[in-house]
């Protein structure tokens, strides 16, 4: 897996709209996971890509391989 390590700071501010406290630990797990989601719509959409002949992801590999992904 590729360490990405995504910025807190933002996912903190995402995570402060449900108007409730987050803990620097559940921080830091959400960002874990949205590095893992990123990384697997990221790879799928690339393979959507190869498979129609292309070197460039395009929007509409992404929506397709967060299809798949769900």
């Amino acid at each position: 897996m590729i360490i990405m390590d995504l910025p807190l700071a933002p996912v903190e501010k995402m995570l402060k709209k449900s108007n409730m406290r987050v803990s620097d630990e559940a921080v830091k797990e959400f960002a874990n996971i949205l590095e893992e989601l990123i990384t697997d719509v990221a790879a799928e959409a690339a393979a959507i890509a190869n498979r129609n002949g292309r070197k460039t992801i395009i929007l509409e590999d992404v929506i397709e391989a967060r299809r798949k992904i769900k």
